[in-house]
């Protein structure tokens, strides 16, 4: 990848991760959002706690849709693998809410459906919690977030409620109400 590639994919993961800020400063109550947060040794592209800080922990990762030598391929194969592993990846994150962003980096370019394995992937191991498949063409005028699953509340603990409190503390906030 050149330089003006690199560039510009740089400035569409930016468009994304502004564009899902937006859509949970809509979806919650009163969050603070953190963008490019190191949540207890995971890297997020997003992090959100609802109510001022003492709600819900909301962790958002982005899965880049590039264009390229993949279609011919079958775009869906390599899109389902990336989703896959970044799914397994997620496994074990310490947080009430989680999401994978599919980032589409191409105009024209119709929406991923997510496949059975992937649907099934995004369960929690005991049913309590699913992980939400968030959807963002970049490359349109207005960057618009569609939920392609609703995600569901995993299972709360004193482990994460500490690190609410902690970071909350700790940590200057991207976007937050202030009084």
């Amino acid at each position: 990848m050149n330089e003006l590639q690199e560039l510009q994919q740089q400035h569409y993961l930016g468009r994304a991760k502004n564009a899902v800020q937006s859509f949970l400063v809509r979806k919650l109550l009163i969050p603070k959002v953190y963008l490019d947060a190191k949540w207890d040794g995971w890297s997020l592209d997003i992090l959100a706690i609802d109510r001022a800080g003492v709600g819900d922990v909301h962790g958002v990762r982005l899965v880049p849709w590039e264009p390229g030598h993949h279609e011919r391929a079958g775009y869906s194969f390599f899109l389902e693998k990336a989703v896959s592993a970044a799914l397994s990846d997620f496994t074990g994150f310490p947080g009430h809410f989680r999401y994978l962003t599919v980032v589409c980096f191409e105009s024209n370019k119709r929406k991923w459906i997510p496949g059975k394995g992937v649907l099934n992937q995004s369960l929690a191991a005991d049913g309590v919690g699913r992980v939400g498949l968030l959807y963002v063409n970049v490359t349109e005028e207005d960057a618009v977030v569609e939920t392609l699953l609703k995600p569901e509340r995993f299972r709360s603990s004193k482990e994460i409620i500490e690190l609410t409190d902690r970071y909350v503390a700790e940590t200057p906030a991207n976007w937050e109400v202030r009084e």
